[in-house]
């Protein structure tokens, strides 16, 4: 398997945001690089696209909900604008406003 580079993983998630209509952050801030460069050393590690805000079994079968974009990504972004980890956003998010808050956790406990 060939290694992701941090220029494939932005690939990756650009086209993610494109095909479901979202948005990343315009200013690819620190948060932005944190994220990519966590999705590249999991991907390179287990050989898929886990969230890098979320624990993982290392299982692709049992961490199918967290897999980036994980199930939880579009309820999020139409509850709150955003995903859990402030990866993807709706495409006419205010980026503003600080998003300090935190998204309550939707995976149920039992997956953890």
């Amino acid at each position: 398997m060939k290694e992701k580079t941090i220029e494939d993983v932005e690939k990756y998630v650009q086209q993610v945001a494109d095909k479901r209509g979202w948005i990343l952050d315009p200013s690819k801030d620190e948060t932005y690089e944190i994220l990519v460069n966590g999705l590249r050393v999991y991907f390179n590690k287990v050989g898929y696209f886990n969230c890098p805000c979320r624990d993982s079994n290392e299982d692709r079968v049992m961490d199918k909900d967290i897999s980036c974009p994980c199930d939880y990504a579009q309820p999020d972004i139409a509850e709150h604008g955003r995903c859990y980890c402030a990866l993807f956003y709706e495409p006419n998010y205010d980026f503003s406003i600080p998003t300090l808050e935190m998204i309550a956790e939707r995976r149920p406990e039992e997956k953890w």
